[in-house]
């Protein structure tokens, strides 16, 4: 009985002190921490149950847990959740910073073959495409709350939303593109010329330009 109690007594300190650790993992990545980057840290994933019963985090979405208090990024959770999501259309523009619009619907896409049911379920407007298309453009960029996902460029978020309804954001978009000195025209019609919207875009260019 004593060998037991000593067990468990080893088993609580072990999992105190991994939740101190999942703490602080938390708070040097901007008050985030997710069960996969735990067990890589040789962490107890217990230990994530025991912080929230403890008012220490709280779950954003499965597998994904923020410091309590702190504001859930749902742009990290969604990439943590679609791992093969790549935000995309106006969500991409919103995180490529060239609207100050806030999404009412989160914009993923992801490559064809992939079930996006579950994604649909909450909320996320998908698009599937053709293995060629998805990995078009993609970089890597910042959340609003500092955590690091994945979008479509502009060249490719513009050649994306010139068949959509959304006429003023689309107007916009390409207003200030023609007017950076960091646009690519070439690559933004070679983009254009693969997803067979180049006339589209020709168009819209030789106005502004």
């Amino acid at each position: 009985m004593y060998i037991l109690n000593n067990r468990v007594y080893i088993n609580v300190q072990i999992s105190m002190n991994d939740c101190a650790k999942i703490i602080e993992m938390a708070g040097e990545n901007n008050g985030m921490v997710t069960a996969s980057s735990v067990s890589k840290a040789g962490l107890q994933r217990r230990a994530l149950a025991e912080c929230v019963a403890a008012g220490r985090l709280s779950k954003g979405a499965r597998g994904v847990y923020f410091l309590s208090g702190q504001l859930e990024d749902e742009f990290a959770i969604w990439q943590h959740t679609y791992s093969q999501g790549i935000f995309s259309g106006s969500t991409a523009l919103y995180l490529l910073k060239k609207t100050d619009r806030i999404p009412y619907s989160l914009y993923m896409t992801f490559p064809k073959g992939y079930n996006v049911s579950a994604a649909k379920q909450n909320g996320i407007k998908c698009k599937i495409v053709v293995a060629e298309r998805y990995d078009l453009g993609v970089q890597d960029v910042l959340s609003p709350y500092g955590n690091v996902v994945r979008c479509y460029n502009i060249e490719r978020t513009l050649c994306d939303i010139v068949r959509g309804d959304d006429v003023q954001s689309m107007n916009h978009a390409f207003k200030e593109y023609a007017r950076s000195d960091a646009k690519d025209i070439a690559l933004l019609m070679h983009y254009a010329r693969i997803l067979h919207v180049e006339k589209r875009v020709r168009n819209y260019m030789e106005i502004l330009l």
